[in-house]
């Protein structure tokens, strides 16, 4: 018990937090193998110790890194499956969610660190996107309640919720990340929740009353 209240007073220091904005940052302009320690430390105004104690080696500076990106997945609101609520707007709601998540700024920032990592090493990319898929139970849970209450025709809620949130990043994600294109607006970005939805549903509902086009 003592051991996990000293782990999670480490996690949330200001200066762990000023040493991850550092890497993040150097990572971004000098790359990964051009970035020292040393150089963090200074960035982050604290003393080499103080880098070492949080994070004994640029590999696990690096995994704090991809485990901000995770947990700030892990942090989205949870859409809990509705009987009595149309599918479209459930989803709407989950979709608009997620693309608001994965567009911050924060997330977007490091994103692109990861990426440029995931290049030279792919056994990072590996391992965090066994991750990702973990972070995606609640939406697997929605898809499978959909299922078996019949009204959708979901053979794997998994592939389901991986395609789902592929149709998203597709337009919200990856030309902002892989080709510099500016930011996305609100309105591109519910747009493009509206045409996911709409395209997931047109595949997989099995029946529901019709209704007005999503907005």
């Amino acid at each position: 018990m003592i051991a996990d209240q000293k782990t999670n007073a480490r996690r949330k220091s200001p200066k762990r937090a000023a040493v991850i904005e550092a890497a993040t940052e150097e990572f971004l302009l000098r790359g990964f193998s051009g970035t020292s320690m040393d150089r963090i430390a200074e960035v982050a105004n604290v003393s080499k110790r103080t880098v070492y104690a949080h994070f004994p080696s640029k590999d696990d500076l690096f995994q704090a890194i991809v485990d901000e990106i995770l947990q700030q997945i892990g942090e989205m609101p949870c859409h809990e499956y509705s009987k009595e609520k149309p599918l479209d707007e459930q989803l709407l709601a989950i979709g608009k969610t997620f693309a608001t998540t994965i567009t911050s700024r924060d997330f977007m920032k490091l994103s692109r660190v990861v990426i440029s990592r995931f290049i030279q090493a792919p056994e990072w990319a590996h391992n965090t996107l066994k991750a990702h898929a973990r972070l995606r139970q609640d939406m697997i849970a929605f898809f499978k309640a959909g299922k078996k209450d019949g009204r959708l025709k979901i053979r794997n809620p998994e592939k389901a919720a991986a395609q789902f949130c592929g149709l998203i990043k597709e337009i919200a994600f990856w030309p902002e990340l892989m080709a510099g294109q500016e930011p996305i607006s609100t309105r591109e970005r519910n747009a493009a929740v509206n045409a996911a939805v709409e395209m997931f549903l047109d595949h997989y509902l099995i029946s529901e009353p019709k209704r007005d086009k999503l907005t």
